[in-house]
């Protein structure tokens, strides 16, 4: 008959397992998606910076109520800027719309949907992104890409290539997660069988302990009154009879539990983070977002800057400027005065910015981010062979020096918007939203440093009491 211990042992697996997933795997999920659309927007902005692409006008009124698969049928060359256009835009939309509102559950990820995802995965081919593709998506977004890494400064190239690479690598981790994440939906649709049909008052027990061909016609007579929607799976149902009836159940249910169980897992990841630094190597690798955000915060200091410059510039000094440019002549000193507000007391003091040597020094740091956003560099590879303490004096000392920059840029940003004539503050370009965004990433930064220092912590007070960490 239908083991009804072992149904009562595999539900309770299910259910340890699936708020493992709703608390632990499917949040990392969600961060992986974020990563992407991250990476998918920076690569727009250039395209659309270099007018090889222009912005979707329809782009606000298309309702987007779920994840939708993006075409990918042929067309003429003479069309791709506009068809490969639309199709990035429409793919950053619906990856803004996972971000933003979808509920990653098991309860909500089922098959058709973990179906879609990967589909929808599947629009570019990151891992293979070239201009002979197979796939009319990501040839014609190859080319483009190639369009716009032309004459572009290394800097911008270097960001292009890192996003598509963080694509590539997100892409296979996600489809991963969802790999697992439907393997485990079959046994959560066992799980029901076990629950729902089991213990209805109609369902013949006796009837079914007969053979697995008895149990499986047994299930299929009562599965539509649980079925709400499911279809019916046959090989689904077929192991279930197995795991009761099979001569080898014993074994099968053994194995089941054992691949269903997660309190090991639990424990080896944290004594992982901990003795492998993970949470720590996560802090840097949070840090180097920073990288894209002072691309784009640079660009706009360079373009207001150049229009404060041209209010006063004669056309003798213009043609001086040309002369330098051309004879690679430093520029003469440009200091702007900036109010630079004590977040503590609230007391507002006067610096002094050396402008060039400003924008000098964020193309530095953005370099230095990037040394170390990608675990195969060499720069996240030096930062990871150093011990625990080290890398957290390294972590820091360069929030640190973040947090400065963004109270720096914040006070240019002001004076730019204060500093022109009227026809010249029309054109200024603020730089609130790259604020925001930076904010957030020191923010992030910040949470896996503590998240780290709460762990060492703890198991140095486990230690006082005497408690070992297993």
């Amino acid at each position: 008959m239908p083991d009804i211990e072992f149904s009562k042992k595999l539900i309770s697996a299910v259910d340890e397992r699936t708020q493992y997933y709703n608390s632990v795997v499917l949040p990392q999920l969600l961060e992986k998606y974020r990563l992407i659309h991250t990476c998918v927007k920076n690569i727009i902005e250039v395209l659309i910076q270099k007018s090889i692409i222009k912005p979707d006008p329809y782009k606000l009124e298309k309702k987007i109520s779920g994840v939708e698969i993006i075409p990918n049928e042929p067309y003429l060359d003479t069309e791709r800027s506009l068809v490969i256009g639309t199709r990035i835009s429409d793919y950053e939309a619906i990856l803004d719309f996972v971000c933003t509102y979808y509920k990653f559950s098991v309860e909500n990820t089922g098959f058709n949907t973990i179906k879609k995802f990967v589909e929808f995965n599947n629009t570019f081919n990151w891992a293979q992104f070239n201009t002979t593709s197979n796939s009319p998506n990501t040839r014609g977004f190859a080319i483009l890409y190639s369009e716009a890494k032309m004459n572009s400064p290394a800097l911008t190239a270097n960001m292009m290539n890192d996003n598509i690479f963080k694509c590539a690598n997100t892409t296979k981790e996600i489809n991963m997660i969802l790999k697992d994440l439907n393997e485990f939906q079959k046994e959560v649709y066992k799980a029901v069988i076990r629950k729902d049909i089991f213990d209805h008052p109609k369902f013949n027990m006796a009837k079914a302990s007969e053979s697995i061909q008895a149990e499986i016609a047994e299930i299929k007579k009562f599965f539509p009154a649980i079925a709400n929607k499911q279809p019916f799976y046959p090989a689904l149902v077929e192991e279930v009879a197995k795991e009761d009836l099979a001569p080898d159940k014993a074994s099968l249910q053994e194995a089941l539990l054992q691949k269903l169980e997660i309190k090991s897992e639990k424990t080896e990841k944290k004594k992982k983070k901990i003795d492998t630094k993970e949470i720590l190597m996560g802090a840097v690798h949070a840090l180097s977002g920073l990288a894209p955000q002072l691309m784009k915060i640079m660009e706009k200091i360079n373009e207001n800057h150049n229009l404060l410059q041209a209010e006063h510039q004669s056309f003798f000094d213009k043609f001086v400027h040309a002369l330098r440019k051309a004879f690679n002549i430093d520029e003469p000193t440009v200091l702007y005065t900036i109010n630079i507000t004590d977040a503590t007391t609230g007391t507002v003091r006067r610096e002094k910015i050396n402008i060039h040597v400003f924008i000098s020094e964020i193309e530095r740091k953005i370099n230095f981010y990037n040394s170390f956003s990608l675990k195969h560099l060499p720069g996240y590879q030096k930062i990871e062979k150093n011990t625990a303490e080290k890398i957290l004096e390294f972590l820091n000392k360069q929030i640190s020096e973040a947090q400065r920059l963004v109270v720096q840029i914040a006070a240019l940003d002001a004076f730019f918007k204060e500093a022109g004539n009227p026809d010249t503050k029309k054109l200024i370009k603020g730089m609130k939203m790259e604020l925001t965004t930076m904010k957030n990433t020191i923010i992030n930064t910040n949470q896996h440093r503590a998240d780290y220092i709460s762990l060492v912590e703890e198991e140095a007070q486990m230690r006082k009491l005497g408690i070992e960490n297993d």
